[in-house]
């Protein structure tokens, strides 16, 4: 089975924990996509995600990469792990609306109303073949209490207390990883 980590918004495959994930995993999948898009976001992420599914794909992301890695696993059932995921996002990222910097590429560009507006159209009715949800209690941008709201009883919900938005607990991520790979698979990803 592979293995394919969307950063959040404004992230990258850069990022810090994007580096740490492939300090566990050597084979993780890290797309680069334009996350203050969403119809450029989908057609990039789905580019990543259409080779690796003949293998099987376990999707993880992080806060607007939740949001992507839970539709696509919807989408396609495959299992799905999310880390403090941005599951409204039309709501959440209403306070960066305007001219946005990504935080690794330095690229510029405008989040706009009418971006925010788009998501509804990429939500999926459906389920992931299983679903594992990390949320920290001391998430400071989104309530981890969302998490519980929206995945009560459909999911493995872990919430350990304090922590913050960015979840730089990549050893829980890792565990929770291998927990979700098939025994086949979980020695040969391992670093």
């Amino acid at each position: 089975m592979n293995i394919l980590y969307m950063p959040g918004f404004n992230s990258s495959p850069a990022s810090e924990k994007s580096s740490l994930l492939r300090q566990h995993f050597p084979l993780v999948t890290i797309p680069e996509y334009n996350s203050w898009d969403p119809d450029i976001a989908y057609i990039q992420l789905e580019q990543a995600i259409l080779p690796l599914l003949n293998q099987g794909v376990l999707l993880t992301g992080s806060s607007l990469g939740g949001f992507w890695a839970y539709q696509f696993a919807c989408r396609y059932r495959q299992p799905c792990l999310l880390i403090n995921p941005c599951m409204h996002p039309e709501l959440s990222l209403q306070r960066y609306i305007g001219k946005v910097e990504n935080f690794y590429s330095h690229e510029q560009g405008w989040l706009t109303e009418a971006h925010l507006g788009k998501y509804a159209a990429y939500r999926v009715n459906g389920q992931p073949s299983r679903l594992t949800v990390l949320h920290e209690q001391g998430d400071e941008l989104i309530p981890y209490m969302e998490s519980v709201v929206n995945f009560s009883g459909k999911a493995k919900l872990i919430l350990p207390g304090g922590g913050h938005h960015r979840f730089a607990r990549t050893d829980l991520i890792a565990a929770c990883i291998r927990d979700m790979l098939p025994p086949e698979d979980a020695g040969h990803q391992k670093a």
